[in-house]
Formats: C-alpha cells, structure tokens, sequence
C-alpha cells in the first residue's frame, strides 16, 4: 500500500494542483446544528475534533462535518427554524465567493486548519479564494451533486 501524497506541504498546494484549480459554487443545501460538548466527528476523511459552539454539518449524502459558527454563517444563510433535534437548513448565500477544486486522480492527503483529512483517488481538494490556507476535501460523488463551475466572464 502506498502513502497518499501530501497536496498541501508547507500549507500550499503543489503547483501541479494550482494549475489545474478551477472557480466552483457550492449550490445545494446543508443542515447543521450546534455541538454541546467537546469530542470527536467521524467524517469520510476520518475523525475530526470538535468543541462546544462548533457545528455539526450534514450535507446531501448523509456525510458529516464540523465548521465553525463564522465560516458557516459566512457561506449559508439559515432558511428556517431548528427541528426538535437542533437540525437547521442552510442554504448557500447566492452572492457567496466562489471556491477553487482540483480533481485527484491518486490517494492524498491534506492537513487542514482542523486536521488531516485523507482523499481517495477521484475526490476533489478544494480551496478557499479568501484564505489559501483553508483546503478542505470533498468526495467525487458529493462533489458532483452538489457544486457547479463557476462560468467565466464573457471577454469584451
């Protein structure tokens, strides 16, 4: 078995993967709820610290993650009010920042702000247009369903 390449050596991502990043919006919605007490969030990249006042994200396949109450509140906008559970709809701000993604053909790995993260071979690595340092993975599959590239401006 081989180790899944580091994308992200020094917090930058190799220039192999810069080359090929391209503008994305995310389009469907998530639902999240705020975390009560310290511990771990097993996510599809593997398990995720968390601390009381984060929240707990659930996107389109069931798949969960944790973010922080500004990041979230800087991408979603609340659509409504908490189930009994705690669980809220959240819908990405239409006037959001786009974000960049690669595909990667290879197992990876990334270290994000919250830890690392492993990629299997097809996911996409996927960063911030604001804050280069914030890289994050996301599954092909989730990736498909739930983002769209961002169309060019037309030149003039």
């Amino acid at each position: 078995m081989t180790t899944p390449i580091l994308l992200n050596p020094n917090g930058q991502l190799l220039p192999t993967i810069l080359e090929r990043l391209q503008e994305v919006r995310k389009t469907k919605p998530i639902w999240a709820r705020r975390i009560e007490t310290a511990g771990h969030v097993a996510t599809l990249e593997g398990q995720i610290a968390v601390q009381p006042g984060d929240f707990l994200c659930r996107g389109i396949a069931d798949e969960f993650w944790p973010q922080k109450e500004a990041k979230l509140l800087e991408k979603y906008v609340p659509a409504g009010q908490p189930d009994p559970e705690g669980w809220q709809r959240f819908d990405p701000k239409p006037d959001s920042r786009p974000v960049e993604a690669a595909q990667v053909e290879h197992g990876f790995q990334v270290i994000a702000q919250w830890g690392q993260l492993l990629g299997k071979p097809g996911d996409f690595v996927v960063r911030s247009k604001t804050d280069p340092a914030d890289i994050w993975l996301v599954d092909q599959v989730i990736f498909r369903a739930s983002y769209e590239l961002v169309d060019p401006k037309p030149s003039r």
